[in-house]
């Protein structure tokens, strides 16, 4: 489930810089164990969404600028053969046949 992954490091992420408690950039990095680059890939999605970050080498930590932050769900549930054929356009795939998956990511304003 990589995408779960994905999304809950997001938001792993984004809860840090939230609290002002990233540290350096490759301290951040390690915390959420991963490179330095992909740390700013994450930032640079989070950017994308809307929400201005920051760093400060002074406080040591990224931060949140424009008063946005995020606010990522997941789920997953059940479907049936009949609601599969309606989500998937009236095919059936065979890999996640039976599985819908949801998420969302909003900005707080």
């Amino acid at each position: 489930m990589k995408a779960i992954e994905q999304l809950e490091r997001l938001q792993r992420i984004h809860d840090l810089i939230k609290a002002e408690r990233t540290g350096s950039p490759d301290e951040f990095a390690k915390s959420v164990h991963i490179s330095r680059r992909q740390l700013y890939e994450y930032i640079q999605v989070i950017k994308d969404l809307g929400v201005d970050v920051k760093y400060s080498k002074g406080r040591n930590t990224f931060y949140l600028c424009n008063g946005h932050e995020l606010n990522i769900t997941c789920s997953i549930r059940l479907v049936s053969k009949y609601e599969a054929t309606k989500i998937n356009g009236g095919f059936i795939r065979n890999y996640f046949q039976r599985a819908f998956f949801l998420h969302g990511t909003e900005v707080a304003w």
